[in-house]
Formats: C-alpha cells, structure tokens, sequence
C-alpha cells in the first residue's frame, strides 16, 4: 500500500510541475517552455500508469487469495482449532463458499478417541446411539457420495450442538470406536 501511496504522490507532482510549466511557457508565450511541459505530462502519464497497474495488480492478488479454496486441514482447523493430535487424516470435504446457497461445511475424517473427545468439549453436544438404519443423512450434493453415516457400523454415535434456533450448529456422527467421523457444520 506504501508503494501505491507514493507512486501517486510521484504522479500528481509531475503531473503539477507540469501545469506549472505550462503556464510560464503561455504566459511567456515561449513554445520551447511549452513543448518541455509535455515531457513532464508524459512522465506524469507514465507514473499513473504504473501506479493503476500496480494498484490492479496487488487487487487482483489480494482476492484471488481470499477466494482461493481451503483445503480439508484448513476447513478442521476453523471448525475446531488447530489439533493436538497427529492422529487427524481429512478424507473427504465440501466447504461453505457462498452462505445461503452452501449452507453447510461437510467433512469426512480419521481421528483418534483424545481428538474427538477435544472436539466434543468444545460445545453442548448432546449424544445418541443410534443403529445405521436410523440415520438417513443425505450427502452435500448429488455429485459426492462420499458423505454416507451409514458405514461406519451397525450402531453409531450421534452428537449433534444447536447453536440457536435457526438451525445453525454441529451435527456428528462418528463410529463407537471414535475413529472414523463425519460431520456437519450449519451457519447460515
């Protein structure tokens, strides 16, 4: 941002020494002053010029990084902080890009017992177990079918947080072992 400051301070001081000089040569009608005067208007264009593109330039940098997608670690990691654990292995995810729209983060992970236990502090969950055949989640999109409760065994624990009632909150459902997790993450 300095950068962008300065060049445009360059720029309007060119771009002044350049009426000022334009206005000695009409004043003293002397077109060797006046023909100068459009040397400095051209190095006055060319530091706006450089100013644009670099102002452009760092813009377009600056969000095509916040738009760039998280990865699965990242996505954990802004759900339920950094873990204290090596145990994680995100395995599948589709992120919340556009709320309202996606009104979901959806994650599929490896973990071990400490870690899900940390996770599970973290809010009031309150926690079921319930068999495979009473859960009938649905996957993020028709396209992925990686998100399927379903096969992590006969029984499987449910540990949903409501944050309020809208329907904002964490659903997950993990295997009795606590090893294997599939979560569901709702802020709209």
């Amino acid at each position: 941002m300095k950068e962008i400051i300065i060049w445009s301070i360059v720029s309007g001081t060119f771009f002044v020494t350049f009426l000022l000089i334009l206005l000695i040569g009409v004043f003293r009608k002397n077109r060797v002053i006046v023909i100068s005067s459009l040397f400095t208007l051209l190095i006055a264009l060319g530091t706006s010029f450089w100013t644009a593109y670099s102002f452009i330039n760092k813009s377009y940098n600056k969000v095509a990084e916040t738009l760039k997608p998280r990865t699965g670690e990242e996505i954990y990691s802004a759900l339920f902080g950094k873990p204290e654990n090596e145990c994680l292995k995100v395995l599948n995810y589709q992120d919340q890009i556009v709320p309202k729209i996606d009104y979901a983060i959806w994650l599929e992970f490896e973990t071990c017992p400490q870690e899900l236990k940390r996770i599970l502090n973290q809010h009031e969950f309150t926690m079921n177990k319930v068999p495979k055949s009473g859960v009938n989640q649905i996957g993020p999109s028709e396209n992925n079918n990686w998100f399927n409760p379903q096969t992590l065994g006969d029984s499987l624990l449910v540990f949903v947080y409501e944050k309020d009632e809208y329907g904002n909150g964490q659903t997950i459902y993990s295997s009795l072992d606590s090893t294997k997790v599939f979560c569901i993450d709702i802020l709209d």
